[in-house]
């Protein structure tokens, strides 16, 4: 895996040898060497087991010394780097604590363990170091940097199912498709911008039935191409949901996404989507099962 998932303070967890979140899945074998690494380098006392070792990310509930996480969600952002008052007295506390670790962790790991490691653990503030985000509403100009993300017919229909059906996709279209939906008043399409008004993604939210203002749905879900694998998914779908909580009435949040896409998946759970139904979507290449999931928001 390549991708990064970047926590809350900047650990990259794809990189972790303790994260067990799937497509990133641990042998027994595997945990069982972490859990001794552990020991060796200071982070534990004595040798714990597998179920302890591993983990499927952070959590609100989840103790933190530093109660990073809380911070962020409390906040409705994905990251300390998204936050106005980084880098804080907390997080600074964080970076020096982590670094004093790494001695002893290049002391006890062989290369490989350590390259892995550093990029797990001691390049927290490179991480944090992105660009910020924010969500404004889309504009038509966005639709032909939109269209221009979409470089393949697989990617297209991973992007859109069968609501296009037409590849290569130009502006044009996705205008024109955006524009009678707009009219409803119960269509809202955002683009995700970094502070120098850079298009860094995009999606939509609607509500899909007339008579119900209890339940939107999220599509068309895509970020940049160039920031890809640097958390930035998480970060604009946090966004969403944040916007959702405090500008619409939904009290539920779902989506779709296609077995054949595990890295969005994995993006859609770590925002705390959760699975709820399958289904087949029959589509010009091809038959596909795609997974519903869904979030309920609490305000």
């Amino acid at each position: 895996m390549t991708d990064k998932v970047i926590a809350a303070c900047g650990n990259d967890c794809a990189s972790c040898p303790r994260y067990t979140a799937p497509p990133y899945e641990k042998t027994e074998e595997e945990l069982r060497h972490t859990a001794e690494l552990w020991m060796k380098i200071g982070y534990r006392d004595h040798i714990v087991t597998n179920e302890e070792i591993a983990c499927s990310g952070c959590k609100p509930e989840n103790w933190c010394r530093y109660r990073v996480i809380k911070c962020c969600v409390d906040k409705g952002i994905a990251t300390c780097g998204a936050c106005e008052a980084y880098p804080c007295d907390n997080i600074k506390e964080c970076f020096e604590v982590t670094k004093s670790f790494e001695p002893m962790c290049r002391k006890a790991c062989t290369d490989e363990e350590y390259a892995q490691m550093k990029k797990a653990f001691f390049e927290k503030e490179k991480n944090l170091s992105r660009r910020r985000m924010t969500l404004r509403g889309y504009k038509k100009e966005d639709a032909a940097s939109i269209a221009g993300w979409l470089v393949t017919e697989e990617g297209l229909y991973k992007w859109s199912a069968d609501r296009y059906n037409k590849f290569p996709l130009t502006g044009e279209d996705i205008n024109e498709s955006y524009g009678p939906q707009l009219e409803t008043g119960r269509f809202f399409p955002l683009t995700a911008v970094d502070d120098q008004g850079n298009l860094m993604g995009h999606f939509i939210i609607r509500y899909p039935k007339e008579d119900d203002d209890s339940s939107v749905r999220f599509g068309f879900i895509i970020v940049n191409p160039a920031h890809r694998g640097k958390g930035y998914g998480q970060e604009m779908l946090r966004l969403g949901i944040e916007y959702v909580r405090k500008n619409l009435t939904a009290a539920r949040i779902d989506l779709g996404v296609f077995e054949n896409n595990p890295g969005a998946r994995h993006c859609y759970e770590s925002v705390g989507f959760q699975a709820y139904a399958t289904r087949e979507c029959n589509m010009p290449i091809g038959t596909w099962n795609c997974t519903d999931m869904e979030l309920f928001i609490e305000r």
